[in-house]
């Protein structure tokens, strides 16, 4: 099977293109000019990469040139908190490339879809509310993914995910920023840590978009659905005391020596309301186990 990734070089798109290349897929990937392709160095003879200049014609090219059985909608931009700026580049990459996309897909007879979403376009709530710019962009393009389908039988499912983590990660996350406060001994300033975090591990998440893609590719008709994707629910205080009892070292946590982000969001949704069929079946990573890891990977 052939797969076409978006997103390719963040670190979930590294950790899908390695595991659909190790387990025999023909993948091939979606990059900007200029495009970094650190952690991915050594997949050129394993992975086709495709130029997208931004242009809806390029994107109905390498489209044209790569017919793909399935594609993989990972990338976007992420703002926590958006000024005026922001505005721009936020539709660009959260609603125009994948516009341009979904209709380079339809165009050539490509159907199957994974896009992934955000649970804050859900924000205290099950149903939709977004916590900022960033979440309602991603909303607004699975609003059009929903034009797509019922328009063109475009089939796809949107996984909507929480947190995540693993080895490799270089976003300031964080797991990342307490286990090197655990590590370094050094004191650190946190909100007053009584908000509800889900983590999940990046095998998991890559797990359940491989699950997404093989559950429509069995599916003969076209389909439009999301799912929650989540792993380990814990506030704040929790995880800091996690981390310090596996890691067997303090964490200097000044709980409230920093505000709670405006709109910070206290509560994820509940994710019994739309869970993937994978959920159930499938044995996770557990976070207490893979500190040690994470710790000694650290830089």
């Amino acid at each position: 099977m052939r797969a076409l990734i978006t997103g390719a070089t963040g670190f979930i798109g590294t950790n899908l293109v390695r595991t659909l290349a190790d387990t025999g897929w023909d993948v091939h990937a979606v990059i900007r000019p200029g495009s970094m392709l650190d952690g991915l160095e050594d997949m050129h003879e394993l992975c086709t990469f495709h130029v997208y200049d931004g242009s809806a014609e390029s994107m109905l090219t390498l489209m044209h040139n790569c017919r793909p059985d399935m594609v993989f909608h990972l990338a976007s931009l992420y703002i926590s908190e958006h000024q005026a700026p922001d505005i721009t580049p936020l539709i660009g990459s959260n609603i125009i490339l994948g516009n341009h996309l979904a209709e380079a897909m339809v165009v050539n007879g490509c159907k199957k879809l994974v896009n992934v979403g955000t649970s804050w376009q859900h924000y205290h709530v099950d149903e939709y509310r977004p916590v900022n710019l960033y979440a309602a962009t991603k909303q607004a393009f699975e609003n059009i993914l929903l034009y797509y389908h019922d328009a063109h039988a475009l089939s796809c499912i949107t996984l909507k995910l929480f947190d995540t983590y693993g080895v490799g990660d270089r976003r300031r996350k964080l797991i990342a920023i307490i286990v090197d406060a655990a590590l370094s001994g050094a004191p650190i300033d946190m909100s007053p840590g009584e908000q509800i975090v889900d983590l999940s591990h990046v095998s998991d998440v890559v797990n359940a978009l491989i699950e997404a893609a093989e559950s429509l590719l069995a599916q003969p008709s076209a389909i439009n659905a999301d799912y929650f994707i989540g792993g380990e629910r814990m506030t704040v205080r929790e995880l800091v005391a996690l981390v310090a009892n596996t890691l067997q070292r303090p964490v200097h946590a000044n709980f409230g020596g920093r505000p709670y982000r405006a709109r910070e969001v206290m509560a994820p949704p509940t994710r019994s309301t739309r869970v993937l069929f994978w959920e159930s079946r499938s044995a996770k990573r557990s976070l207490a186990s893979e500190l040690p890891t994470l710790a000694g990977a650290r830089p």
